[in-house]
């Protein structure tokens, strides 16, 4: 919920009036309608130290309406660090997406994984 209220914190302070849905959408934790009406579902993803965020199994290569924000939060524990935030297309997260356990997941835990999403760093443009 940390990163969900970070997301929700930071949308507010870009101009949108984000709403939370609370659990009532099953992948979607954030709602955004923008100047044009049109909508963003928002999915957080949060990571404590590295690894990997568990993201969508669906194909979602035609996907324009979701946007993933991932946060990695490298020292939880100390309330002056950084966090790490990406915001990506769900589409991009489609071709980035690789097999884990019985579903899907992005990997940070590597420099060649962290290179992919460099591109993202920061980037509200997408919501």
């Amino acid at each position: 919920m940390a990163g969900v209220f970070f997301v929700m914190e930071k949308l507010f302070r870009l101009g949108y009036e984000p709403a939370l849905t609370l659990g009532n959408a099953k992948s979607i934790d954030v709602l955004v309608r923008k100047a044009d009406g049109t909508l963003r579902e928002i999915s957080v993803k949060a990571i404590r130290g590295g690894g990997k965020w568990g993201v969508s199994s669906a194909d979602e290569s035609r996907e324009t309406a979701r946007v993933y924000v991932f946060l990695h939060y490298r020292d939880f524990d100390d309330p002056k660090a950084d966090v790490d935030v990406f915001v990506v297309p769900a589409r991009d997260v489609h071709r980035l997406k690789k097999p884990w356990l019985k579903g899907h997941a992005l990997y940070c835990s590597n420099m060649e994984a962290r290179a992919k999403l460099e591109k993202y760093r920061d980037a509200w443009h997408h919501v």
